[in-house]
């Protein structure tokens, strides 16, 4: 009578693993997706390459936090630690700092969509670290969830400043980005991403820029990840290569 309990279990089991592959795609989150609702706290350290021949890069830290509202909204705020560097030349200080609120719904098909509003506000204390300019940047997206634990996730967000310094370049260029995203039940994920920058203020110049990211959780509840990026091709050419890490804590 005692070993008919573990056998039904087992049996129970089995019978659920087809729908659990689903369903173990919502127990682990990660943070990665933009329709996972969730609070976090990330400390994302980076290095952005802009001309490796030159040696001119930007380096840094960027804090990040997201706080839920309620099931559907949150809002979050980043705070970039930066450093200017070329040859001959260096600064130091705090980028544009970013704020932004975020809404998500959950559709029955499978798909979640969503809208993000964020600002960048210009906050840097050294010109080369930031845009000198009041940027408002609104985007929508949606999730398709696939089965195994694969989604795809597309997704058009728009720069334009609204205001700021008149002697600094307008900004007005859209970012179209779809990723390919795999979520493992033994707690780990992978991205790949392909962004498309397109600049509306001069003369519609344009950059492929391909990201591939590899995380896991450490614990239920914290997450580390790397993440690398390049140049891919484009008359518009805003960096060589890029890599960062990042440690987020999640449902604080």
């Amino acid at each position: 009578m005692h070993k008919t309990k573990p056998m039904l279990a087992v049996v129970a089991a089995v019978l659920w693993a087809g729908p659990g592959f689903a369903q173990l795609q919502d127990t682990w989150h990660f943070g990665v997706k933009p329709t996972e609702n969730i609070t976090t706290l990330e400390v994302n350290p980076t290095l952005t390459v802009i001309d490796n021949k030159e040696g001119i890069s930007i380096s840094g830290v960027t804090l990040k936090s997201y706080r839920v509202i309620d099931e559907n909204f949150n809002w979050g705020v980043e705070l970039p630690l930066l450093r200017f560097e070329t040859p001959g030349h260096s600064v130091n200080g705090i980028g544009d700092i970013s704020l932004s609120a975020t809404g998500v719904h959950k559709l029955h098909s499978g798909i979640d969509v969503g809208a993000k509003l964020e600002t960048m506000l210009p906050t840097a204390t050294k010109e080369a670290l930031g845009t000198g300019k009041w940027v408002i940047s609104p985007s929508v997206f949606a999730v398709i969830n696939l089965p195994y634990q694969f989604y795809i996730h597309g997704e058009y967000k728009h720069y334009v400043s609204v205001a700021g310094d008149g002697g600094r370049s307008t900004v007005n260029y859209g970012r179209p980005r779809l990723t390919v995203g795999y979520t493992s039940p033994a707690q780990w994920y992978v991205l790949t991403t392909l962004y498309y920058y397109v600049d509306f203020e001069n003369d519609l110049q344009h950059e492929f820029a391909p990201e591939a990211e590899i995380g896991t959780l450490v614990n239920e509840g914290t997450a580390f990840y790397a993440n690398v990026s390049t140049h891919a091709g484009g008359n518009w050419k805003q960096k060589d290569w890029g890599v960062s890490i990042g440690f987020k804590l999640l449902y604080l």
